[in-house]
Parts: structure tokens; C-alpha cells; sequence
């Protein structure tokens, strides 16, 4: 699988890949915008831009990978409780307690990711959370040229009128992208509107067209999404500042995802050693873009 990002030369998109690309020694090739289509057919390029090609990058199949990590627990011993709505919980000293709508539950420590629900969750802390309605759309393609089996990307495109992700296409049929830019407040997750509005398809339209030409701009199907973002777009991974056997996890802002193992083995550590054996400083409830 390989990765194409696309941005103004200084812009943020940009300028970051070639950051994670030094840092970690990634394999990156650096593209004038005339050249990402003869290296990705089917790409447009904006004369305004330049592209990262990234040939050995990729994506995760989620429900493979959520499959795996259920697996993986109950091997080790977890129990899992489905089905259930967590209704509140409290620090009892030498125990946390948390209760749902079918149960109650006691342990040692707790740890606390409630996406989009961590806002109600965690209201006593403050926390400036914000619940983000994401539109996910899957366009039919008219060309392979964006066919996974034929070598396609995943891609990030930096535009002037939003940023967009998506995939190469899984089944020869339809490609999956999104806006990762903008979004609209969700006051409560479980009325989110989940259908399909004209203000959700016009953009990615106008993307495709300067972008993708070979797909449709109108969507064959969809679904909604929720970021729960932070200001500045970083995890919140820490303890609870009140409750020393608590850690939270959250605000992962739509890409918290593929950090999956590495941020579970860090909240692991805080849970169960108390210590910070991850340099995860930068993601603490106390850091200066959080406060009021």
C-alpha cells in the first residue's frame, strides 16, 4: 500500500510529513505537483501544491483490528460487558465505582475513554472537549486507476476550502473519503444527525472534481461520525487530577485510531504502574492549550 499527501509547500500537511518522515526515518519521496499523476494516476495535483508519495505506507482494516484486540483481551483474562450504558461513576478511595444501566461495577482502577460522551463523563473537570458531526461518504469510481489491487493510495489533500482523506477502493466499486476539516457542534451524541445534507456532499464534490476526476462527485451511500476534538487537536492521556487510580483517555480528534496500540499500553502504565513510561507529556490535562 502506498500514501500520497498533498499541500502547499509551508502548509501544515506538508511541512509535518517531512517532519514524522526525519523523526522516524520514514521512506518519502517529495513530488512537484506536475509529477503526482504520472507516479498516482488519477490524482490532480493544484499547481499551488506539492505532493509526499509514501510507498510503504497503509491502512487499517478497524474491524479486523477491534476483532483482534477483543480477542487478544480475553485471552488475557477480560471480561467483557456489551450492551450497557454507563450512567456515572465515583472515586471510593481504595476503589472506583462505576454504574450502568444494568449493573454496578467496583475495581481498583478505572480506566475512562467515552468518546464523544467523555464531555458528561468527565463534567466535573472542565475538560474544553467539542463533539464534531463527520460525514463519511463512499463515491463510485469511473476509472481502476483508484483500485487498490492496481497499487492506489490512501491519500491527504491540504486545500484552501477544507482538508480531505480517503482510501483506494476496496471492491472496485466506490472509494471512501471525508472532510477532515470543519464539522458541526454536537450538543448530544445520541440525537446526532445522521442523514445526508446537501452542505455534507457539496464540498467533497468540489474536491473530487479539482482532485480525483475519475470519481463521481455524487455519493452512492454514507455515514456519520463524531470527533471529540481538543483545542489544539492533541490526545488527552493522563490521570484524573482528583482521583489518582482514574486515567483518561480522550479527545483523539478523529485519528486517535491508529494509535490504538501504543495508547493503550500508555494508559495501561498509568493505570497499573503510575508512572509515565511513555513521553507523553505533551498530551497531559495541565498543558498550557487546555486551560482557560
Amino acid at each position: 500500500m502506498r500514501s500520497a499527501t498533498v499541500g502547499p509547500p509551508d502548509g501544515e500537511t506538508i511541512s509535518g510529513a517531512h517532519l514524522a518522515g526525519r523523526r522516524h526515518s520514514l521512506r518519502i519521496e517529495d513530488l512537484p505537483h506536475d509529477e503526482l499523476a504520472q507516479r498516482v494516476p488519477g490524482f490532480h495535483c493544484p499547481e499551488d501544491c506539492v505532493a509526499v508519495f509514501e510507498p510503504e505506507a497503509g491502512y487499517l482494516d478497524v474491524e479486523e483490528c477491534i476483532r483482534a484486540h477483543v480477542d487478544q483481551a480475553i485471552a488475557q483474562g477480560a471480561v467483557l460487558q456489551t450492551g450497557e450504558t454507563v450512567v456515572g461513576w465515583s472515586d471510593e478511595g481504595n476503589s472506583v465505582h462505576v454504574r450502568t444501566d444494568k449493573g454496578d461495577y467496583r475495581a481498583e482502577k478505572l480506566v475512562i475513554t467515552a468518546g464523544p460522551w467523555a464531555i458528561a463523563i468527565l463534567d466535573d473537570l472542565g475538560v474544553p472537549l467539542e463533539v464534531l458531526r463527520k460525514p463519511l461518504l463512499w463515491h463510485p469510481v469511473r476509472t481502476d486507476e483508484y483500485d487498490a489491487s492496481r497499487g492506489a493510495p490512501t491519500f491527504y489533500f491540504e486545500m484552501p476550502a477544507g482538508n480531505y482523506y480517503g482510501f483506494p477502493s476496496l471492491d472496485g466499486r466506490t472509494l471512501k473519503l471525508a472532510e477532515h476539516s470543519g464539522g458541526e457542534t454536537v450538543t448530544d451524541p445520541l440525537t446526532v444527525d445522521r442523514d445526508l445534507r446537501i452542505s455534507d456532499v457539496e464540498p467533497v464534490a468540489r474536491f473530487l472534481k479539482e482532485a480525483l476526476p475519475g470519481v463521481t462527485p455524487t455519493p452512492a451511500r454514507h455515514a456519520v461520525c463524531m470527533y471529540t476534538v481538543t483545542p489544539d487537536r492533541h490526545f488527552i492521556v493522563d490521570r484524573h487530577p482528583g482521583c489518582n487510580n482514574v486515567v483518561i483517555g480522550t479527545g483523539f480528534s478523529g485519528h486517535g485510531f491508529k494509535f490504538t496500540g501504543v495508547l493503550g499500553e500508555a494508559l495501561a502504565d498509568l493505570a497499573l504502574d503510575g508512572s509515565r513510561n511513555f513521553p507523553i507529556e505533551f498530551l497531559s490535562l495541565d498543558r498550557p492549550s487546555l486551560r482557560p
